[in-house]
């Protein structure tokens, strides 16, 4: 698969991409209080402080908040998606340029190797030698512009590309702050389980029940905010749909504030059960390597519209388990651990009425830096929506301040319920010995009549 930025634009993608990052995790998901105590909770991967309650910045503070502010970016105009050097050798410290004889094309980059040799054996398990992130640059993340082919790092065997010599010696400096992390499957006694799922079902309850959520097959989040890039500013609205359990979209647009009617960009990410493109300002789209896929779905995977979805589909593993509890605010809640199709994320459950409180999981911040996050929820839409939250206070985990997201607008789809079975009569039962009735007699094959004689 050929995956590449257009040329004229590659350079603004590199900012735009990080600017992204700060919009992923700021439209997440909900609660509403003040300060908490934290819990230890035993079957966790973040701190223990992500139960905590922020406190929202003040409604006079003018200025974008860290998250809306995005330093720029030094990247390569187009990058090069050609490797010069054998990666199998470079994962065991050898630098040793490729032979233009042996080549193989794997998600969008080609690989040249320097014997035959080498070849057959990225061949053999080329997700071992590739580059991660389906060739993203390495300090931006799997949902961020490219890396240069030309400009590699190895970092506990892996290998990873990078779209500026900044990216590169950014990463290097603190390859864990940068490198995708991977939620781990929790594991927890019976008990948990149990307790864990009670919790949710509450959730549920308090959402719009269970044949509500069940019916509810489609999703839409839509947002506007006015942010901050460099010296300009720009009104950016968020659009975030799921369709069923596989179709996922997302959809920013950034019109220049004061700006010319077409000093607008876009930004576009679809999903399908068959297909994953990611697509710019060019309006060319391009196939999404499956690393990148996954981490796309990650995202909208935290979405409390997903989580409660995911507890009605079996093929989803779902799984919940109650870490802990504790008092946010004027809320005595459980705090939840859950886990579906390798997503992990933490909730916290009013007890009496089963609103979900806050919500916190590992993501990128503005600055594509692996970070965990808070969220609790200032709003809520109606029943009409499964009481989805509409805004939140979000923070890094520990912090005491947070910002405020914007409002959004959520719209839910239903599945059309089933036309009623049309009502039968029901049949009279009939005493042996009686006739049958007319219609239910057994009629008589047909007898040819004799050909008449001559």
């Amino acid at each position: 698969m050929r995956i590449a930025l257009p040329r004229v634009h590659a350079a603004a993608y590199a900012t735009l991409y990080a600017t992204l990052y700060a919009v992923l995790f700021a439209l997440q998901l909900h609660a509403t209080s003040a300060a908490a105590h934290a819990m230890p909770l035993p079957v966790q991967a973040i701190p223990d402080s992500i139960y905590s309650r922020p406190t929202a910045p003040s409604p006079a503070a003018s200025t974008p908040s860290r998250a809306e502010r995005t330093p720029p970016l030094t990247a390569a105009a187009t990058p090069n998606r050609v490797m010069p050097v054998d990666p199998v050798l470079l994962r065991s410290g050898q630098e040793v340029p490729g032979d233009q004889r042996f080549t193989m094309e794997y998600d969008g980059t080609i690989y040249v190797f320097s014997t035959q040799r080498t070849l057959d054996t990225f061949r053999a398990d080329p997700a071992t030698y590739a580059a991660q992130q389906g060739g993203a640059c390495g300090r931006m993340g799997p949902l961020g512009g490219l890396g240069d082919a030309r400009r590699y790092a190895i970092q506990d065997n892996m290998l990873y590309f990078f779209a500026s010599e900044e990216c590169r010696r950014t990463f290097r400096e603190n390859p864990k702050l940068y490198m995708e992390p991977r939620d781990i499957f929790p594991s927890g006694t019976p008990e948990q389980q149990t307790l864990g799922l009670a919790a949710i079902d509450r959730w549920v309850a308090w959402a719009g029940g269970k044949d509500a959520v069940k019916a509810a097959t489609s999703f839409k989040h839509v947002s506007k905010k006015r942010v901050e890039q460099g010296a300009a500013e720009w009104d950016l609205t968020e659009t975030l749909e799921i369709e069923g359990p596989r179709s996922m979209q997302r959809v920013d647009v950034w019109q220049k504030v004061d700006g010319k009617p077409d000093e607008v960009r876009r930004y576009e990410v679809h999903t399908t059960p068959d297909s994953a493109t990611i697509q710019g300002d060019m309006g060319y789209p391009y196939p999404l390597a499956d690393s990148r896929r996954v981490s796309f779905e990650r995202t909208l995977n935290r979405q409390p519209y997903a989580i409660l979805r995911a507890r009605f589909r079996p093929e989803a593993g779902f799984l919940a388990l109650k870490t802990g509890e504790g008092k946010l605010g004027d809320a005595d809640c459980d705090y939840v651990k859950t886990w579906f199709e390798g997503n992990a994320t933490y909730v916290a459950i009013d007890k009496a009425t089963g609103r979900l409180v806050q919500q916190g999981f590992i993501g990128r911040d503005e600055q594509a830096r692996n970070t965990s996050f808070t969220l609790d929820a200032v709003s809520y839409a109606g029943i009409d929506a499964l009481r989805l939250p509409t805004q939140w206070v979000i923070s890094r985990t520990g912090e005491t301040e947070g910002f405020t997201s914007p409002v959004a607008t959520i719209t839910v789809g239903w599945k059309a319920p089933e036309p009623p079975a049309a009502a039968q009569t029901p049949e009279r039962p009939r005493r042996p010995g009686l006739p049958l009735p007319p219609a239910q007699r057994p009629v008589p094959p047909s007898v040819p009549e004799p050909a008449s004689k001559p």
